[in-house]
C-alpha cells in the first residue's frame, strides 16, 4: 500500500510541475512532458545513489583522518531503486515515445 501512495504521489508531483512549467513558458502540456520527466528521472537518480566522482570531492576533507584501507578503497557506485525513480523514468519513456509519434511528421 506504501508503495502505491508514493508511485501516486511522485506522478502527482511530476504533472503538477508539468503543469506549473508549461503556464510559467506559455507552451503546451505535450511539449514539456518529456522535458520534465527526464528532469525528475536524472534529479533522483543523482540523490538515489552513492559513491561516484560527487563522493569523491565531498569526502576530500575528511580522507587525512581515515585508516589506510578507507582511503584506497573508495572507488564504488551503488545505485538504489526507488518508486519515485521508476516512476519517473516510465513517465519520461512514455513521454518520448508519444512524442516521437505525435512530431513523426516533422521528422521525416
Amino acid at each position: 500500500m506504501k508503495k502505491i501512495i508514493f508511485a501516486f504521489l511522485s506522478f502527482i508531483v511530476i504533472l503538477l510541475t508539468n503543469l506549473f512549467a508549461s503556464k510559467i513558458f506559455n507552451l503546451p502540456f505535450f511539449e514539456l512532458s518529456f522535458v520534465t520527466g527526464l528532469m525528475f528521472t536524472l534529479i533522483i537518480g543523482f540523490c538515489s545513489s552513492e559513491g561516484g566522482f560527487t563522493s569523491e570531492i565531498l569526502d576530500v576533507n575528511i580522507k587525512p583522518f581515515l585508516q589506510k584501507e578507507c582511503r584506497t578503497n573508495s572507488h564504488f557506485f551503488k545505485f538504489y531503486n526507488s518508486i519515485p525513480f521508476v516512476v519517473a523514468l516510465v513517465y519520461t519513456v512514455i513521454s518520448a515515445i508519444l512524442s516521437i509519434i505525435v512530431y513523426w511528421k516533422y521528422f521525416f
